[in-house]
């Protein structure tokens, strides 16, 4: 049985006239006519009572009327479907992010403006550290992802640079640089210093250590959660260097001086996988690229 003949049958029951639904289906009365006889020698039973002044359907042509209704009905919701997948109007997106990304907007902002466009598409958020983003984009753990990492993506990751933020001294309110407005990266020679860690060793503060060798820190405390971080810092046990947009946290005890030295800023990478033929990640690419200025020109670098 083919999908025509659902129709065919369905032209015949509503018309219960063979030449106006021949007419309807625009092909010859003989060859419908042929065909819903087709049709009832595969059932080996009568579809449509017959004479030469009307056609009406049997009590199993009702049945097979209702059903014919409900496949086509089937068929036409799989092809929607199918549709809106290849579209992107269904599916999922995966999404991992350092709290880096969290905690400048990256993520909140672009997720809500990506789920008014596309509200069919199951969003799930991972937290995860920066160093495990392309782990997991290779492992297919995670569909799209954001690190604030430097240097180039392993093979078969791809990358955007869609933000950058100078640093800040962060101190506790109490502490002997709390009443300036800014400080010289080696102002911190001396202190302890409260360093967000990711587990594979490195450091945020990678760049700013190589820019200033000469910064000797009487003690580093290690930390892979930003709490912990800040905590250290309110606690006066430390003073950090952290992105600017830290300070929208407004953590108690806590204040923030700009950094008055040249330094390379932090910058946060949007990363998926160069293989990914998903519709939902496609349309999130373009979402990033529409909202982020310091994407501009620069999509699709390996």
């Amino acid at each position: 049985m083919e999908l025509r003949h659902f129709r065919y049958f369905i032209a015949v029951a509503e018309e219960l006239h063979f030449g106006r639904a021949a007419q309807r289906l625009n092909i010859v009365q003989p060859a419908l006519t042929a065909q819903i006889k087709s049709l009832e020698r595969m059932f080996g039973i009568e579809l449509l009572e017959r004479t030469k002044r009307r056609v009406e359907l049997t009590e199993a042509g009702r049945e097979f009327l209702r059903e014919s209704y409900a496949a086509l009905a089937q068929v036409g919701s799989a092809i929607d479907t199918v549709r809106d997948f290849a579209r992107g109007t269904t599916g999922t997106l995966r999404l991992g992010y350092g709290a880096n990304a969290a905690i400048v907007g990256l993520v909140s902002d672009t997720v809500r403006r990506f789920r008014s466009e596309w509200p069919g598409v199951n969003v799930t958020l991972r937290e995860m550290p920066s160093s495990e983003v392309s782990d997991a984009l290779l492992s297919k753990e995670i569909d799209v992802g954001y690190a604030a990492i430097t240097g180039k993506e392993p093979k078969g990751v791809m990358s955007s640079k869609v933000g950058a933020w100078p640093w800040l001294l962060a101190v506790a309110d109490n502490h002997r640089l709390a009443g300036q407005k800014t400080a010289k990266v080696l102002e911190a020679s001396g202190e302890s210093l409260a360093v967000y860690a990711e587990p594979d060793g490195r450091s945020n503060i990678a760049g700013v250590m190589t820019s200033f060798p000469e910064l000797s820190p009487r003690h580093v405390y290690r930390t892979s959660h930003i709490m912990s971080l800040m905590t250290y810092v309110s606690s006066g046990l430390g003073v950090a260097f952290v992105p600017s947009p830290m300070q929208s946290l407004n953590f108690r005890g806590v204040v923030y001086l700009e950094v008055s030295d040249p330094m390379p800023l932090m910058e946060m990478k949007l990363l998926w996988r160069a293989d990914s033929a998903s519709a939902p990640v496609r349309n999130y690419i373009q979402r990033v690229a529409l909202e982020s200025p310091a994407s501009a020109g620069g999509m699709g670098t390996r």
